[in-house]
């Protein structure tokens, strides 16, 4: 099989740092890659890295319109500038999300037939707690960047009224102090109503046996990636997310993960989003679209 890979520059993008690693995964399964480039005996034109490489992937696809184009289109807020003037996904083979809920967005923005979007999970490189620093040090996590969203303050709100101490990432954290705030929270939360796949934070707390706090919202992406496996609040409602956040606190001290626990849930991560199982994935639906199989 051999891919145009449509993928961008910029670094300091999670979604670039993301798409750029699955290339190595790509050529070790034996498939040839184009990076930014096409010629007529390529099976596909792929662009994981997103709408903000719309007009390179559009301007590919349009010179090689017999061959199959697919977008993974990561996120769609509809506060953002890609909620205007991005008509030409309705173009494309197929659309890939990370989650049901960019689906929702996608044809509510722009009228895309749901039935040729599909989802594919992100990976993540989970870390391990090599210096025996797990620990319950009595604070919330809240790892998310600030954005636009009706939840808002939540968990300020919460902090205040339940005396729990909140921790918010900033983005000048170190590697280490990152890892550390995760592995030494009672849990994580997020607050939002809406994000695409909450966070991938999230699951590398609850690999380390951290609980999750997420918004029962059709909006909230991460939903996909924990099922029943995370606690919920009922949307817009702060009392309920107090009570939760309290819960929670509570729980982190009365209920110990055996290591049978701990393991399963690892077991759970590494399964469904390391690189092998994404690429597997990603190659398994590309292999269904050659040979025309659903």
């Amino acid at each position: 099989m051999k891919i145009s890979y449509i993928q961008g520059h910029d670094t300091s993008s999670t979604e670039t740092r993301i798409t750029f690693n699955l290339i190595a995964k790509f050529i070790e399964k034996g498939i040839t890659i184009l990076i930014n480039d096409c010629d007529d005996s390529c099976d596909f034109i792929l662009c994981m890295n997103g709408l903000s490489q719309n007009s390179r992937f559009k301007s590919i696809s349009e010179r090689y319109p017999n061959i199959k184009s697919i977008m993974y289109v990561w996120d769609l807020y509809p506060w953002t500038k890609y909620a205007r003037g991005f008509e030409s996904v309705n173009n494309y083979t197929e659309i890939w999300t990370p989650s049901n809920e960019v689906i929702l967005r996608l044809k509510e923005i722009y009228n895309v037939d749901t039935n040729k979007c599909r989802v594919i999970r992100a990976y993540i490189n989970f870390f391990e707690d090599i210096d025996n620093k797990l620990d319950n040090k009595g604070y919330a996590y809240h790892f998310a960047r600030p954005y636009i969203d009706p939840n808002l303050g939540f968990c300020e709100r919460a902090s205040e009224i339940t005396n729990i101490p909140l921790v918010k990432s900033t983005h000048d954290f170190s590697p280490e102090k990152y890892k550390t705030t995760i592995l030494q929270c009672s849990f994580l939360v997020t607050d939002y109503m809406e994000a695409s796949t909450g966070g991938l934070t999230l699951l590398e707390g609850y690999y380390h046996g951290k609980d999750i706090l997420i918004s029962d919202s059709i909006y909230q992406g991460a939903k996909d990636y924990f099922g029943e496996r995370a606690f919920y609040f009922k949307d817009g409602d702060i009392d309920d997310y107090i009570k939760n956040f309290k819960m929670l606190q509570e729980k982190s001290y009365n209920y110990l993960l055996s290591e049978y626990e701990l393991k399963e849930r690892k077991t759970y991560c590494n399964t469904n989003f390391s690189t092998d199982s994404i690429s597997d994935n990603i190659l398994s639906r590309l292999h269904n679209l050659k040979y025309n199989v659903n």
